[in-house]
């Protein structure tokens, strides 16, 4: 059962290569998620001081669109980051979701970070990821082969027991470029150290 939260960041410490994007549905999702991914990417763009270059704005805003219309439609999500270092890039998503606590901490953390979950090519490699802000933590690199293809794809996840609000949270990614993923990992960390947990009503919203 998924329980309302919210996620924030510590102050003085939003990173600037992470675009929040909207899972919206029903009428008139279509115009609001165009309208968000438009106003994020020329944000995102300045942060960055990229070349003045309208066709790639447009691109990257093309790209932002696509994630959230059609990544929540595949894998169960409360929350969708994309993750923006290079402006050449493809943007890579990422994926929350958090469940009311039960059972064992140390058997659900292995559950988020899919330490057994069937088709690792080998073990994944877990560290321990407790923060200041989130709690008892994990942290898995898993390399698999996707039901159906071919190529080796790596995921990161990441889970923790957030005792203050009750709820087990995770967050995953997954890439085919495993060499530029596992480059960013530091990346990763540093955003998911970054996070935490509030009330919705706590959250301004444009």
């Amino acid at each position: 059962m998924s329980i309302p939260y919210a996620l924030d960041f510590t102050e003085g410490t939003v990173p600037d290569a992470w675009i929040p994007l909207p899972i919206l549905e029903g009428n008139g999702a279509d115009r609001k998620r165009r309208k968000w991914v438009k106003k994020y990417a020329e944000l995102h763009w300045k942060l960055h001081d990229g070349p003045r270059d309208k066709a790639q704005l447009k691109e990257l805003a093309r790209m932002l669109e696509g994630i959230a219309e059609q990544f929540p439609q595949k894998i169960p999500m409360q929350y969708l980051f994309a993750y923006v270092p290079d402006l050449r890039r493809e943007p890579l998503p990422f994926f929350f979701y958090a469940t009311a606590s039960e059972g064992p901490a140390e058997q659900i953390l292995d559950t988020l970070v899919q330490r057994n979950q069937p088709g690792a090519v080998q073990d994944p490699q877990i560290v321990d990821f407790t923060t200041d802000n989130l709690g008892k933590g994990l942290r898995s690199v898993r390399h698999f082969v996707p039901k159906g293809g071919e190529a080796l794809c790596m995921s990161v996840n990441y889970g923790w027991r957030v005792d203050s609000y009750g709820i087990d949270l995770s967050m995953r990614t997954v890439s085919d470029d495993l060499g530029w993923a596992s480059a960013n990992i530091d990346a990763f960390d540093a955003f998911a150290r970054s996070l935490k947990v509030v009330h919705p009503n706590d959250v301004m919203v444009d």
